[in-house]
Parts: structure tokens; C-alpha cells; sequence
């Protein structure tokens, strides 16, 4: 969309529009960083070790795909979304998008590899190639969430994928304590 429609869309003229928002671009860049920590992978941002990788990783997908259901229009998520949609006349858009998704990767890589210092995967395990395979199961996720005629069986399709990397558990988290 350009500024021009975007301006008309929030009932504002060009000039105002740059005045609140600097550019197209800025704006793009504020808006992906707000959804950003608006969204449940945040606790992957957030997770420091130690930690218990299986239990974050189940109640990230668990938090996602509840969200998928209480999304009644489908929406689905705004940043894969964004990647499907962002053409190559949108390279500033599809840029910020690669850093987002190439610094999501690396997180979960660096998740998978406190899973294996702290033995809930092999020591031997290919934290690189899990890393990818979870960010390919949370994009699915949000894929699926846009596609089935339900969300109803997302959580248990993501969660099976999840058990079968080795990281998915049945225990409940403890309830956070207030101190």
C-alpha cells in the first residue's frame, strides 16, 4: 500500500501522515517490531537458559494455536503473511522480513542447543537443522491456521510434529510465583 492509501485509510493528508510517522518504510519497521512482542513468540525472545526447552516449546504452540482460534476472521499472522504477499517491488519489506525470520531461526537454534547442554535432546543433536525444522513448524502453523475449515485439529497436528523432534512434554508448567 502506499502512503498515499494509507494516509487516506487513517483519514490523514500525505504531510500529516509523514509528520506522524516519518516514512513508509519507519512506519512498516515500528509496525512488525509492536507485533512483534504483541505476539506468543515472544516468550521465545524472552526464554533465558536455564530453562525447560520441551515445556516452552509446548506452551508456545498451545499459546499460538489458541490464538489462531480466537482469531475468527483467519487473519492469521501478520508477518507470514507479509512474507507471502511481499513482492520483489517491496525490497525494504522483504529485507526486514528476512532479518525477522533469520533472527527467529537463530534463536531456535540457540533454544535447541541449551535443550542438548541440558539433556532433553541428545548431546549429538543437529541444533541447526532443529532450529529450521521449528521455524518451519511454527510458520506451518500460522499457514494452516489460514487454510483448514477449523483450527480445531492445529493444535494436536502441531503438537505431534513437536513430539516428534523430541521436544514436546505433558507436563503443565508450575504456575508463576509472586514473590
Amino acid at each position: 500500500m502506499s502512503v498515499k492509501g494509507m494516509a487516506d485509510c487513517l483519514g490523514l493528508t500525505r504531510s500529516s501522515f509523514y509528520n506522524a510517522f516519518g516514512n513508509r518504510e519507519t512506519l512498516l519497521q515500528n509496525l512488525l517490531l509492536y507485533y512483534e512482542v504483541q505476539t506468543p513468540q515472544i516468550a521465545l525472545v524472552l526464554a533465558e537458559p536455564p530453562i525447560d526447552v520441551k515445556q516452552l516449546l509446548t506452551k508456545l504452540i498451545r499459546e499460538m494455536c489458541a490464538a489462531h482460534r480466537a482469531d475468527f476472521d483467519r487473519k492469521g499472522c501478520l508477518l507470514t503473511n507479509l512474507a507471502i504477499e511481499a513482492r520483489d517491488s517491496e525490497p525494504t519489506l522483504r529485507n526486514m522480513l528476512l532479518q525477522i525470520n533469520t533472527d527467529r531461526i537463530a534463536r531456535l537454534i540457540e533454544i535447541c542447543q541449551w535443550a542438548a547442554t541440558a539433556k532433553e535432546l541428545p548431546r549429538n543433536t543437529d541444533c541447526e537443522e532443529y532450529g529450521h525444522q521449528l521455524f518451519a513448524l511454527l510458520e506451518q502453523i500460522n499457514l494452516l491456521a489460514r487454510n483448514l475449515p477449523t483450527c480445531d485439529p492445529l493444535e494436536d497436528i502441531a503438537l505431534t510434529q513437536l513430539a516428534r523432534l523430541g521436544l514436546y512434554t505433558e507436563d503443565e508448567p508450575e504456575p508463576d510465583r509472586a514473590t
